[in-house]
């Protein structure tokens, strides 16, 4: 055949240079191989030129289809079988792959590259005995090779053979010297053979090689951390410190390691340390102590906090979220008004945090400030009209300055705004019920209790409450009884629990009964309560004690919350419903 396309030359001498030693490899051909005539060499030599391009080009299908056909000609041409492992390799035929990387091998095995990609097939198949004697055999032919050192190191390591893969380590590190990665990999092998003592002592001989740089004492910090030797992971930031002073985070690492060694007062201080820092940017440092004070805090962490969330503030003044975590600080350690003054100036400025205008209303809540509550409710509803919990403070403002109607408005509107909060509708059933009463509402009163135990059955301040005006209203009375003893058994100390279920039982003429549950409403409180004492009294005179009964009814006169028949009951000594 004649070869007119100039493109075939070079390919050709690709080829040759791909051939891997074939004037090696044709020794050890088969007898048929011999017996080719030159158009056959020629034309196998052209198919794996094309074969070549078709794979430089991707069409990997294609490429094959042609080192097959060069194949059929020299089967055990091993730059062929080399090329087609390495596409089935690539296309994740892995069976297939090692089927002609086994060829290639037998036909040419003093061929590195025919031992490494036989040796990777290996690996990736999960082989590691034969990953391992592939790279034995290339270090053994190549032993200053770095690369093949490294494998052989990995491949006793995955056959288990700890011991010789730390040998391999050091005899890359005799070529290469002293080095972070080497160092880390040999203390990660100590550290599977349980020997800590050794892992340590790889990252002591990297300082030891050059004891001024920084990034050495840092690696050995973090691989002490790993392994819980925290003393050591302090030593190493101390001796940071010494190096350079003025390190960002050196000081916010002790900190850390010295909380893991339960010292928390030098922790403490060295996070102080390190929020003094000009140079470590505040975002940096919130995300440092979200992490430094995760969970519930005690009350000395809120204190901590609170000095952190002070000298924050005098190091970056002008930044928005200094400010917002100083007031958050504020608000935890329950200094609400301050908190408060300044919540009221970060949402000023920019209302568009939720968030923030949550805990400015929850200040106020606090304080007991319900028109302060009323107001920023109403500012907070013209940035978020469809969160509900802003309704919510705004009725219960409208309830305590008794303004009831208004109240039920903003209480039936914000409801509907709850989505997936059992707890918070609760919460506005609970408050919708106080005000229905107030403006004489019974039913709806009633209802709203309904659906708020519905939500949740175990309230005890409304089932309290609900029992309570059942009572007053001389309805349902057993019920009244039912849910007044759940109270209780709910709260049992609570006073008020005690006595409306007291109460409950008076009004069914249980006198005897509920003498003894008002004198534990008495011992547990009520003795300071007009109500309880006015019950007290009210019981007693059932029971015929007439004079105990207006004694009661005397000290109730001294205190508030008593009934508006109270004045009458003194001044004529007579019960009166």
């Amino acid at each position: 055949m004649k070869i007119t396309n100039n493109i075939f030359f070079s390919f050709l001498i690709l080829f040759l240079l791909l051939n891997l030693n074939l004037d090696a490899a044709s020794k050890k051909k088969d007898k048929k191989d011999k017996k080719l005539t030159e158009q056959q060499k020629y034309r196998q030599a052209d198919l794996f030129s094309q074969a070549l391009v078709e794979k430089g080009k991707t069409n990997y299908e294609e490429a094959l289809k042609l080192i097959d056909q060069s194949l059929e000609i020299i089967p055990s041409e091993p730059a062929a079988n080399y090329e087609k492992a390495r596409l089935l390799l690539q296309m994740g035929r892995k069976d297939e792959a090692l089927i002609f990387a086994d060829v290639a091998l037998a036909n040419d095995p003093e061929n590195k590259w025919i031992t490494v990609l036989h040796a990777r097939i290996a690996k990736e198949m999960g082989d590691s005995k034969t990953y391992l004697k592939d790279y034995k055999k290339l270090v053994e032919k190549f032993p200053t090779d770095i690369n093949f050192l490294q494998e052989l190191a990995f491949a006793y390591y995955y056959d288990n053979d700890l011991e010789n893969s730390i040998l391999y380590f050091n005899k890359m590190e005799e070529i290469l010297g002293m080095n972070e990665g080497l160092t880390m990999q040999k203390a990660d092998l100590y550290h599977n053979m349980g020997k800590d003592d050794k892992a340590c002592e790889e990252y002591e001989r990297l300082i030891n090689y050059n004891p001024n740089e920084v990034k050495y004492y840092a690696l050995y910090a973090g691989y002490a951390n790993k392994l819980g030797k925290f003393d050591k992971a302090i030593w190493a930031y101390n001796k940071i410190l010494e190096l350079n002073p003025e390190d960002d985070y050196a000081h916010i690492s002790l900190a850390e390691y010295y909380l893991k060694a339960n010292d928390k007062e030098k922790s403490f201080e060295q996070l102080k340390l390190g929020m003094q820092n000009p140079n470590m940017d505040i975002n940096t440092k919130i995300n440092v102590l979200v992490g430094y004070y995760k969970g519930e805090l005690s009350e000395e962490q809120k204190q901590q906090a609170l000095e952190i969330s002070e000298i924050l503030k005098k190091v970056h003044p002008d930044e928005a979220v200094t400010n917002t975590f100083y007031a958050s600080m504020l608000y935890e350690n329950k200094k609400y008004e301050e908190a408060r003054d300044l919540f009221a100036g970060i949402v000023e400025e920019d209302g568009t945090n939720y968030a923030n205008w949550e805990q400015l209303l929850f200040c106020s809540l606090y304080i007991e400030d319900y028109e302060r509550l009323g107001e920023d409710s109403e500012k907070a509803l013209e940035f978020f009209p469809s969160y509900p919990l802003p309704w919510l403070f705004s009725g219960l403002s409208y309830s305590q300055q008794k303004e009831y109607e208004k109240a039920i408005k903003k209480l039936e509107r914000g409801k509907d705004f709850v989505v997936n909060n059992r707890a918070l509708l609760e919460q506005f059933y609970s408050y919708l019920g106080e005000a229905y009463n107030q403006v004489g509402n019974k039913q709806a009163c009633y209802e709203a209790f309904e659906l708020a135990l519905t939500l949740n059955p175990d309230n005890s301040f409304i089932l309290n409450n609900y029992a309570y005006y059942l009572t007053l209203d001389k309805t349902k009375l057993e019920k009244a009884e039912e849910m007044a003893k759940k109270a209780v058994d709910l709260d049992p100390y609570n006073n008020n629990n005690l006595d409306t279920y007291a109460w409950a039982l008076y009004q069914l003429g249980k006198y005897e009964e509920a003498l003894n549950w008002i004198k534990k409403a008495y011992q547990n409180g009520g003795d300071s309560s007009g109500v309880v004492n006015e019950h007290y009294g009210d019981i007693l005179y059932k029971l015929g004690n007439k004079e105990e009964a207006l004694s009661y009814w005397k000290k109730a006169k001294t205190m508030k919350d008593y009934s508006d028949l109270l004045d009458k009951k003194i001044k004529e000594g007579k019960l009166y419903e």
